[in-house]
């Protein structure tokens, strides 16, 4: 049964109306009709059982309709995004610097290809119009040519060694030049080799570096971080010495760094 009037001896049964909100409160009791307020909560806030009643109900309907809002990937997924799109991206710079020594040396490849086609069909060309003449004179016999004839065949007799020399050392030379672009995509590609593995180099001595501190990278220390880092502690001696007007020297500081570095290990 709900108890709507005071209890109390001295209060005539009053109507209880009012319930003590005040955060200074110490009395135990909260809710009481005017006498109750008078004797205990005078100077505290306080409102009407109606008052505090529709206060409730509206704080809980106000708080109720706060949404939570489910997250669609876990931050364990989010930051494994963001590591693939920050390696694509790093990947995909280190891809394009190579496609560009690539795309030099296959243009200059190119270029030196079509200058050996282009000498290979001149020279060809050039033994064909020289040879051609006397093929043709060759097949008939000697007896029945002409004395121009005879003479051009008596002389290319004559010169068919040099001749002979002259194309064979252009043959040579085309395939010293197609061994210079062999040599060429060697060289290249050495060296995109070397740039790969200083890349890999300064990447591991920098994954491995001492100097490496990932705790220096927040501004602030966890409580589960209870060892602090060299340049760390550096600074705060620094900071302590500089107060009593004795600052760290580039040595001090030097020797400093080693004797702690040393200890952590």
């Amino acid at each position: 049964m709900e108890i709507t009037n005071c209890q109390h001896p001295n209060h005539d049964s009053q109507r209880i109306k009012y319930v003590c909100v005040d955060p200074q409160c110490s009395i135990p009791k909260k809710i009481g009709c005017a006498d109750c307020f008078l004797d205990d909560h005078i100077t505290h806030i306080r409102k009407t059982t109606t008052q505090f009643k529709d206060f409730v109900n509206e704080s809980i309907q106000q708080i109720n309709q706060v949404e939570f809002q489910q997250a669609s990937n876990s931050p364990q997924k989010d930051l494994e995004k963001q590591i693939d799109t920050e390696l694509d991206s790093c990947m995909d710079c280190i891809k394009q610097k190579f496609n560009s020594i690539k795309g030099d040396l296959k243009g200059q490849i190119d270029s030196d290809m079509i200058k050996i086609s282009d000498n290979c069909t001149q020279y060809q060309q050039n033994m064909n119009n020289e040879l051609e003449p006397f093929k043709t004179t060759i097949r008939n016999d000697l007896h029945i040519l002409n004395q121009t004839e005879l003479n051009s065949l008596v002389k290319f007799y004559q010169e068919a060694p040099k001749i002979h020399k002259h194309y064979s050392k252009a043959a040579e030379q085309i395939q010293e030049e197609k061994q210079k672009i062999k040599q060429k995509k060697q060289k290249y590609l050495a060296k995109m080799r070397s740039i790969m593995q200083i890349l890999l180099k300064d990447f591991n001595e920098l994954m491995t570096s001492k100097n490496v501190q990932f705790d220096d990278c927040f501004d602030y220390e966890t409580p589960q971080k209870q060892i602090m880092s060299p340049n760390k502690m550096i600074n705060l001696v620094e900071t302590a010495r500089s107060s009593r007007r004795f600052p760290m020297s580039q040595t001090q500081k030097k020797y400093f760094l080693a004797a702690v570095t040393k200890k952590l290990e």
